[in-house]
């Protein structure tokens, strides 16, 4: 506001909108008091919103453009729920009075606001707080895709059933890679979010990891502290690899020009951050009561379990992990293939074929020697991640590959009829297209650059 004349229009646009705040909370204060309207959430709202505008309104006179727009929208809103309020509300005829000069005030404050001079005092200013809304939505949803919907553990008949996993699975993914972005971890720092994730949806939202009953978990091998130990190792290396991490190294890698800068802003990552409790809330108002009625966790392994989760958030977020990088990684091919064998031979291990209520290699105390094998798995995987020289087209084929990989398991040792297996068989060919289209790309100085694996 440079001009006296923009300097007036302005000061004309904060009288209005303080005679607005001042009618609302007069109209308020008013009807309760003489018992024309009954005490409701909206007339706390306006209190509250009467207070916040005086730093609105001190905002608007240092010249901020946000403070300007918001005061053109809700002049707009205002002036709609006042006609809505008059029309509708019924009130004594004092009560409408006082509505309608608020109504009058607000449409001379909408005529106020929108004045060229008005607008000119405040230019807009880029904006270099961090986004990319179609990174963020491609990662929300891919991630239930991955978690849920190529694995086959949800049968076709029963599509409607990833709507109730999709929210915890979009929004957790999002707000922990949005999170990780923010506090400089590498992809190791991912996987460690990946198994807390693990722990909260598997032990705490669906009690599936002491459960006796809930997907015949108990009987896939020996349970030690109450603790069903093949369905935990399954599931925490499960959601940390396919939940987690695979989703976000192929979205990174798709939108690599971005590199790890945070997708959302501050707003967004706290709104992920509600719709996954609220996705967690719903999962656990919908799975347990139907799959596993009756059973409550005891308090103490809750306990055990949230604290385990907190740790291990704790130490993700807090202690960086920098491999010590030794040796070239082997070609792109070699690396797919070698993960989409990976994927497929730690699942066979552990996750039984077809319905069937144990492992399909063994049962009872024999179900250790494949719970082994599998963490063997692991743990070469882990070195090769360590030592490896890797490049974000090298993790790019390797996520790609398991994730191939764990959908051919789900045709082979979940499909249950034809219809699934078909549908299968064309998640894993497309899987298949897409990997081929993406890693044939040539690599940018982006997607090829060496990262902290």
């Amino acid at each position: 506001m440079t001009s006296p004349e923009q300097r007036t229009a302005v000061r004309l646009v904060v009288v209005l909108l303080v005679v607005s705040i001042a009618l609302s909370v007069l109209a308020t204060v008013a009807g309760l008091a003489g018992h024309a309207v009954p005490l409701r959430a909206n007339q706390i709202l306006i209190l509250l919103v009467a207070i916040g505008y005086g730093w609105v309104i001190r905002r608007l006179r240092n010249g901020s453009a946000t403070a300007y727009r918001r005061v053109r929208i809700v002049s707009v809103a205002g002036f709609v729920a006042a006609a809505g309020q008059l029309v509708l509300g019924g009130h004594p005829a004092w009560l409408r009075t006082v509505e309608a000069v608020q109504l009058a005030v607000l449409a001379a404050l909408i005529v106020a606001v929108n004045r060229p001079i008005v607008r000119a005092a405040f230019p807009a200013v880029p904006d270099e707080r961090p986004h990319n809304r179609r990174a963020a939505l491609a990662l929300a949803v891919l991630a239930p895709l991955c978690a849920e919907v190529s694995l086959g553990t949800v049968p076709l008949r029963m599509a409607w059933a990833w709507l109730i996993f999709a929210p915890i699975y979009a929004a957790g993914t999002l707000a922990l890679r949005e999170i990780l972005r923010r506090t400089g971890g590498g992809y190791g720092n991912l996987l460690l979010l990946g198994v807390a994730y693990g722990l909260v949806e598997e032990g705490l939202v669906l009690q599936s990891l002491t459960s006796p009953h809930l997907y015949g978990a108990a009987g896939w091998s020996p349970r030690l502290l109450g603790v069903n130990t093949a369905y935990t190792e399954l599931n925490l290396v499960y959601h940390a690899v396919f939940s987690v991490a695979v989703p976000v190294i192929v979205v990174e890698y798709l939108f690599s020009r971005h590199g790890t800068a945070p997708y959302l802003r501050r707003g967004g990552v706290i709104a992920a951050g509600v719709i996954a409790v609220l996705g967690a809330l719903l999962l656990r108002m919908s799975v347990p009561p139907s799959e596993d009625p009756g059973y409550t966790m005891p308090l103490t392994a809750g306990v055990v379990i949230a604290l385990l989760a907190a740790a291990v958030t704790l130490l993700a977020l807090r202690v960086p992990l920098h491999p010590a990088r030794r040796r070239a990684a082997p070609p792109i091919p070699l690396i797919a293939v070698a993960a989409a064998v990976a994927a497929f031979g730690f699942l066979a291990l552990i996750w039984p074929f077809g319905g069937a209520e144990q492992p399909l290699f063994t049962h009872g105390t024999w179900s250790l020697l494949p719970m082994a094998a599998g963490a063997l798995i692991v743990a070469g995987l882990l070195y090769a991640a360590w030592t490896v020289a890797w490049t974000t087209r090298d993790l790019a084929a390797a996520a790609i590959g398991a994730l191939l990989g764990h959908t051919l398991f789900g045709l082979v040792g979940n499909a249950q009829t034809l219809t699934d297996r078909l549908f299968l068989g064309g998640v894993a060919g497309l899987t298949a297209l897409f990997g081929a289209a993406v890693l044939r790309r040539p690599p940018g100085r982006t997607n090829a650059q060496l990262i902290d694996a």
